[in-house]
């Protein structure tokens, strides 16, 4: 996490959970021992499908992927970049992109259209 960003550890969206962590391997065990010892208790199961980590890119290069390497091999989650799509809407970082929205915008259009063609 940034220091200068919000301190916000986790964000819950239904039945979706968003963590953040700084990536260490201690936060990172923790993490997931926390998430298998919930699994044991509730009787639910991360959908493997599903399952990723996102890596705020604050370097590139060798050291960035290594990182991304080492938080495979410790999650066994998949990497996922910016921008993707999370309930039908764009998450990215940075300014505004307006083609970042064309498929949202795309979708919200034919669906006025089917409306209103069945009001007629």
């Amino acid at each position: 996490m940034n220091p200068k960003g919000p301190k916000i550890n986790h964000l819950s969206y239904a039945d979706d959970l968003i963590l953040f962590s700084s990536g260490d391997k201690k936060s990172v065990k923790l993490l997931m021992e926390t998430l298998e010892d919930y699994q044991d208790a509730s009787g639910q199961e991360i959908n493997n499908e599903k399952r990723f980590f996102l890596k705020y890119n604050h370097g590139v290069g060798r050291n960035n992927k290594r990182t991304i390497r080492r938080l495979q091999k410790w999650t066994g989650f998949k990497h996922m970049q910016f921008p993707f799509t999370y309930l039908g809407c764009p998450i990215y970082i940075g300014r505004k992109r307006i083609y970042y929205f064309a498929d949202l915008a795309t979708k919200v259009l034919n669906k006025a259209g089917g409306w209103q063609g069945r009001l007629l």
